[in-house]
């Protein structure tokens, strides 16, 4: 029985996430080093020594990154779901997406492969892709070189957005479209096989989140790139759930980042400061991505052992590693414990 076995080993992977003393202890650290040594005493030990002196925040963030790929890559072992399988795309995503904006600023080999360690990769047989893509001798043939794979006609798309804009976060958004569409056709054409009898949280709440996350920020990042209009309605991946297409397209028909915002449900707008538009979007984000936690964290407060628990716990990962690379950016800056704390996000 697969799905419980992999319930079950959720749960227990659960158990082993940092609690809320234990990253304000890590937070309190006086210093890189002292931080590496406080997180010798976490489930990323093994993942830490490997590291070796002089320490710094990016080394660390790989760290993370690399037992991340490690746990997701496991799920996908026990759980044999194409879910699963589809969202490990997004370990890979990271990486592409550091090498192709490398790239287009044209950063070397050396510079480049500083920022990514590939373990993601390796674990599925995937390396050389990532290989060819940082090997190119610019960004032009670094997108020719995806061709045959999922990434590849949004890479196009997203080099054409990037010379016509400038704007280099444009590969963060096609990349995410890239692989948000394959885990929405997914789910969608395999809606029954993973309905849940929960009414607490399923497979359902998470891949909703995604996709309604991706399409807010898509069309509100948009405005600000000066993307137009009929290309931002091709980045907009359907269904949509919770803020319909409708609403979507009444966004993108806005004249500003304010007046798009104003169309979403109230509680994205909790809490956001209007000082400017990339401000709007901050504050719409972090509403998104705690309501990404909640749900989350949901998962486990029932008593099913199906896939919703799996995803719940790769979501939860995800995040801690996003609450420990910002700890290790704050503790190398030498930020009060505070102010390091104001930027994490907390499970329920």
């Amino acid at each position: 029985m697969p799905g419980v076995y992999a319930g079950t080993k959720s749960f227990a992977l659960k158990g082993q996430l940092l609690d809320r003393p234990t990253l304000e202890k890590l937070a309190e650290s006086a210093s890189i080093d002292e931080l590496v040594n406080r997180l010798k005493t976490t489930p990323y030990s093994d993942y830490i020594s490997q590291l070796s002196p002089p320490y710094f925040s990016r080394k660390l963030e790989l760290a993370f990154r690399a037992r991340l790929a490690d746990v997701h890559f496991s799920l996908i072992r026990v759980t044999n779901s194409r879910l699963v399988e589809l969202f490990y795309l997004k370990r890979i995503g990271w990486d592409l997406k550091t090498v192709l904006k490398a790239k287009a600023l044209g950063k070397s080999y050396e510079e480049t492969s500083e920022f990514i360690d590939m373990r993601a990769e390796e674990l599925v047989g995937r390396r050389d892709l990532i290989v060819r893509v940082l090997s190119a001798k610019d960004i032009q043939e670094a997108q020719t070189l995806l061709s045959g794979t999922e990434f590849y006609e949004d890479a196009e798309k997203a080099l054409s957005a990037y010379l016509s804009t400038g704007e280099i976060r444009v590969f963060d958004t096609y990349i995410d479209h890239a692989i948000l569409s394959q885990i929405s056709k997914e789910f969608t054409s395999n809606k029954k096989g993973y309905a849940s009898r929960s009414d607490v949280s399923d497979v359902e709440s998470i891949v909703s989140l995604e996709i309604d996350s991706y399409n807010i920020l898509t069309v509100l990042r948009a405005k600000v790139w000066k993307i137009p209009d009929n290309e931002v309605r091709s980045l907009i991946i359907t269904p949509s759930y919770k803020v319909s297409s409708e609403t979507l397209g009444r966004m993108i028909s806005t004249e500003t980042v304010e007046e798009a915002s104003r169309l979403l449900p109230e509680k994205y707008l909790k809490d956001v400061t209007k000082q400017d538009e990339e401000s709007i979007i901050d504050g719409i984000e972090w509403n998104l991505a705690e309501e990404g936690v909640r749900t989350a964290s949901r998962t486990f407060l029932w008593q099913g052992l199906g896939l919703a628990v799996a995803l719940g716990l790769i979501k939860l990962l995800e995040n801690e590693v996003n609450n420990l690379s910002a700890i290790a950016v704050g503790v190398e800056s030498h930020l009060e414990a505070r102010r390091i704390l104001s930027k994490l996000l907390f499970a329920m």
